[in-house]
């Protein structure tokens, strides 16, 4: 827990405004504009007893940010040789401290901005890199539009525009041989998304798939005697399933061969149709492809509980767009079943031993756990120090080429055209087996 000391230490830090790491070799300048309500930090705030309640005060909301940046730019100066000059800024959603920034004369000289991290605010910064020809790095907005005509702007958060590159490449590699259902909230909801699903489906998927009868009889025998435990009444000769009908006795008498079963695209209202044409259309011969798309709680949480119980009759896999991370108390063992698929823009390995020593130094240093703003501020500061350090004045262009480790997840970034800026297209992929989440591989990363 944070103690009232270390509290007053991170205040006087903040408050001296401008931090000076000393290297040997070359220069940054960097600005750091990061909400820190500093006008919230008075006598009776220090003199508070910490608890959980202090630490979700506004000044603490992004703190970890600036003390995962900190480290990272002390780490590139320590082993690049690196003078780097930080100045930060206290700049939240008011727009006045926008201004106050833009007009201390030192930041004309800046070699880089990282923030604001609200919209209006950072549109009033980026006007002035844009005069200036600075480069300005948002850290957390995923619109895209930010990028637009402005090519000094560098957006680190995907958009979810860029999921469907790598939705293509997992549907390509791993998933054309399955039936598909796309399933979305609401039918008036994201359209464009959805048409862009179906495409990627229709165009991925095999037109067939071919399943040895011996395959096929097996599980017919296995549901049968299930369905006989459970006393359901059933026909021995006849078995549905893909909506046709199957003679247990000709698959028997061609045991060698195969059979071929249509792989379909069937798109689902949720909200008009539940999953009710789900069983009519699935098969129990080979996976069924489930890609969700929807951003509710609700929907979540009953898409979750209504699959699980149809993996007792279907081999499935779930893709959950675009950010079902978010969701809390979506059961392991329920995911495991569904072999649920994320897209994520934050995933951190803690089994990584880089990870281990980062945790361990910001314990050292702070007294507290890192949160996931620990972990972006590091990347965001070590990735782009670090770029500075080897290309200068050429870093953004240069930036496509360039890919380091990172904690939290990768930067992959390009520009929609000429006249823009550069946004990360990165998504991680992870997919929940043994309690595990283990990262996937798409053909298309790098």
């Amino acid at each position: 827990m944070m103690t009232k000391k270390i509290i007053n230490i991170v205040i006087c830090l903040i408050l001296l405004a401008s931090a000076k790491v000393r290297a040997q070799h070359d220069t940054c300048r960097v600005a750091l504009m990061v909400p820190l309500y500093l006008e919230q930090i008075d006598q009776t705030f220090c003199d508070a007893e910490p608890s959980n309640n202090t630490l979700k005060t506004k000044p603490f909301s992004f703190l970890h940010f600036y003390e995962g940046f900190v480290i990272a730019a002390d780490s590139v100066a320590n082993t690049r040789g690196m003078y780097i000059d930080l100045k930060v800024y206290d700049v939240d959603n008011d727009v006045k401290k926008a201004d106050t920034a833009i007009a201390d004369p030192w930041l004309i000289d800046a070699d880089m901005i990282v923030g604001p991290f609200y919209l209006k605010p950072f549109e009033v910064v980026k006007r002035f890199a844009s005069e200036n020809c600075i480069t300005i790095v948002n850290p957390i907005t995923p619109r895209s539009n930010i990028v637009e005509n402005h090519s000094n702007v560098i957006k680190v958060k995907p958009s979810v525009e860029a999921q469907m590159t790598f939705l293509d490449s997992l549907v390509k590699k791993h998933y054309h041989a399955n039936n598909v259902f796309i399933i979305r909230e609401k039918a008036e909801k994201d359209s464009a998304m959805i048409a862009k699903i179906n495409e990627i489906a229709e165009r991925n998927i095999d037109s067939c798939s071919y399943v040895q009868n011996s395959h096929i009889v097996k599980i017919i025998k296995n549901n049968h005697k299930r369905w006989k435990y459970l006393k359901i009444d059933f026909e021995v000769s006849d078995y549905l399933t893909d909506n046709i009908s199957l003679d247990i006795n000709i698959l028997k008498e061609n045991i060698d061969d195969s059979t071929a079963f249509r792989n379909r695209v069937i798109n689902i209202n949720y909200e008009r149709d539940s999953l009710n044409f789900v069983k009519d259309y699935a098969s129990s011969m080979r996976n069924n492809l489930f890609i969700v798309y929807g951003n509710g709680k609700v929907f979540a949480n009953e898409i979750v509980n209504k699959v699980t119980k149809l993996t007792e009759n279907y081999p499935l896999t779930v893709i959950m767009l675009p950010d079902w991370g978010k969701f809390e108390g979506l059961f392991n063992d329920n995911l495991m079943k569904m072999r649920a698929i994320y897209f994520s823009d934050y995933y951190v390995d803690y089994q990584d031993i880089r990870v281990e020593s980062f945790i361990c130094k910001f314990r050292n240093r702070y007294n507290t756990e890192p949160a996931e703003f620990a972990f972006e501020g590091f990347d965001i500061g070590w990735y782009f120090l670090n770029a500075f350090h080897l290309f200068g004045n050429e870093m953004t262009e240069k930036l496509p080429y360039y890919n380091i480790p990172l904690f939290h997840a990768e930067f992959h970034f390009q520009k929609n055209d000429e006249f823009s800026g550069y946004e990360n297209t990165f998504w991680n992929i992870y997919q929940f087996k043994g309690y595990n989440k283990i990262i996937l591989k798409t053909a298309d990363e790098k």
